[in-house]
């Protein structure tokens, strides 16, 4: 078994571990991190945008969050709660990432969705196998909603995602 079956398969164990044992693992799963009250007023819409495309998402919120939207696919979790936001680096495939990074993100072995930062960054593109990310330039929720779709269709092509997943 090579080192992506064996992420494919940890993966599929931590998804059922959160999710319920009847989660079907070869399903994306979406960190979505909003740790910070600005980050999370500002692009909240992104959760209703994704339930509405049927995405799971686990959504770390801030603690001062009110009215939270009741939403069928996105799950939420406190940001004070680390053992919680690890487990869900674990589950999750895709990670939303607008502010700040988050280099445990890496070691979970999830694919990047955030703002272009330079000679780091690479977009996926399928043509050239090549790229470690999804990632957008301007600090928009629809940009970053933009590049969240076009990682879960990338999902969908098994060859593809292990291409992005090895460079990530």
């Amino acid at each position: 078994m090579d080192c992506y079956e064996k992420l494919v398969n940890e993966k599929a164990k931590n998804k059922r571990a959160l999710l319920g044992s009847m989660f079907f693992p070869r399903t994306p799963v979406v960190f979505v991190d909003f740790s910070s009250a600005k980050i999370f007023s500002a692009h909240k819409e992104i959760l209703e945008g994704l339930d509405a495309i049927g995405a799971t998402a686990l959504a770390v919120i801030p603690a001062a969050a009110k009215k939270l939207p009741k939403l069928q696919y996105i799950h939420y979790m406190p940001a004070n709660d680390n053992e919680k936001i690890q487990s869900a680096l674990a589950a999750a495939d895709i990670a939303i990432i607008f502010e700040h990074a988050m280099p445990e993100m890496r070691l979970a072995g999830c694919v990047p969705v955030s703002l272009y930062h330079g000679k780091d960054t690479v977009n996926f593109n399928p043509l050239q196998e090549k790229g470690n990310g999804f990632y957008f330039k301007s600090p928009t929720t629809w940009e970053a909603f933009a590049a969240t779709v076009r990682a879960l269709e990338t999902y969908q092509f098994p060859y593809d995602w292990e291409n992005v997943v090895s460079e990530a």
